[in-house]
Formats: structure tokens, sequence, C-alpha cells
């Protein structure tokens, strides 16, 4: 489902998702960002389909080749610790600050109304986009979830078939459903239920594009009790039913 970039660029793209979603493709693996996210795509990386984005989405990007030796206004050793920490990224996206979107939007304006100092204020802004980049990757690397809530979401992931209440996945883990939400919430960024449901319609999406199973077969699989709720709950994330969804990546991937 992946690809090399259609029209031959092969430098590093930096972008900011403020609402909507993006999906990515990496062999038979979905990553999807949420709004919030940096968005990051390293030379030579391989891209989904035509389709890649599904939802409507408002989101900015840029797309350069960096200077390794030197970056205007920069010292070289600087410019040389913002290229390496810029290439040791290996995420697709990440959780990051509203700052993004400021900066991203500063720099647009300057390009849709220049003046004598556009130029100049512009460099500014990249710049510290990149730095801003690096900072916060490295604050998520620091962040992860504890050993427990690691085992409470790969316990989910690996269980999506069954009904995963979250008064039952507490007790297994020796927690109360308040302190399972809470922690879950602290430290994954998300509720526990908006996990299960997130996950489950992202393997429905992998086995509708790579399986002929049938709609129902996928839901019942999947812990949905109907083809009817599976379907609702895969439009409202997703903004498509489960078969157009198919569709539009079978006919553009």
């Amino acid at each position: 489902m992946g690809g090399a970039r259609p029209d031959g660029y092969d430098g590093l793209e930096i972008g900011y998702l403020e609402s909507g979603s993006v999906e990515w493709w990496d062999g038979e693996e979905i990553e999807e960002a949420r709004p919030g996210s940096v968005l990051v795509d390293q030379p030579g990386n391989w891209q989904g389909g035509k389709s890649a984005i599904v939802h409507p989405c408002v989101r900015y990007w840029l797309r350069f080749e960096f200077p390794y030796a030197s970056l205007p206004g920069i010292a070289a050793d600087v410019a040389a610790e913002i290229g390496c920490g810029l290439s040791s990224i290996s995420r697709h996206h990440f959780p990051a600050s509203r700052r993004f979107s400021q900066l991203f939007g500063d720099l647009l304006n300057q390009q849709r109304q220049p003046d004598a100092l556009a130029e100049q204020y512009s460099r500014s802004l990249f710049q510290q986009l990149l730095v801003l980049v690096v900072r916060e990757h490295s604050l998520v690397l620091a962040e992860k979830p504890s050993e427990r809530m690691a085992q409470v979401t790969e316990y989910m992931r690996a269980n999506l078939h069954l009904p995963l209440a979250i008064p039952d996945i507490a007790r297994r883990f020796d927690l109360s459903a308040g302190h399972l939400h809470e922690r879950f919430r602290r430290e994954v960024g998300i509720s526990p239920s908006r996990f299960v449901q997130e996950a489950r319609i992202r393997e429905a999406k992998r086995r509708l594009i790579n399986t002929d199973d049938a709609v129902t077969t996928i839901a019942l699989d999947l812990g949905f009790s109907s083809s009817q709720w599976f379907s609702t709950s895969f439009r409202s994330l997703v903004g498509l039913t489960p078969k157009a969804y198919k569709a539009l990546r079978r006919e553009t991937g």
C-alpha cells in the first residue's frame, strides 16, 4: 500500500495537524494522527496511496532539504545538532503544543503578505519550527507510558474480539475502574474506551484493505455486536462507511 513519493521529491517534510485526521500505511500497518500532532516524513520514506488523507482536515506542512553543514544565521555546531535531532525522529507523528499552529500560521502569513522584512522573519520562524520539532520529540520519548499502562494497552490490542469492559480490565490489573481511567488518560492521552474503539477501527481498516472478509465478519471478529453498530462507529471516526472506505482504498491504493 506504500510507494515512492509521486513527485519524486526526496526532502524532509514537517507539518502540523490542526483538525481532522491523517493516515499512513507502512506495509499492512496503519498509523493515524490525531489533531494537535506534528507530522514528520523523513527523506526517502515511502508513503501511502493517493487517498492517504480520507478525512477533511486542516494541516500545515513544509518540504525542504536540510543543509546539515550550515544554516544561515545559526552557528555550524548548532545547525549540526538540529540536523542530528531531525534525522533521529523515527515517528511519523507525535502530539505537540499549539505553538506549532502559531508558527505555521505566522509563516504562511509572511508568504501571503510579504514586506521588506518578510524573508528575515520567515527564516526566524522556520528556525524556531526546527528547534521545536526536535525538542518536543525528545519530550514525547521521555514520557512513555508506565510498564503497567503498557501492559494494559498490549492486552487491549491482543483481545479486540472480547467485550473489553473497562471494569473487567481494571480488575485484571488490580486497579479500580476510576484509577485505570485516570492513569490511562494521563499516560496514554485518551480514555481506555476511546483507545479500544480506535484500535478496533484501525484493525478493521487493515482487514478491509488486505482481505476479502465481509463487513459483518470483520464486525463480529472485532467485538461489535452487529454490522450496524460497527458501521456507525467506523463512520464516526473515519467519515466513511466501511464499504466506501474499502472501495476508496482499493481504487486509489
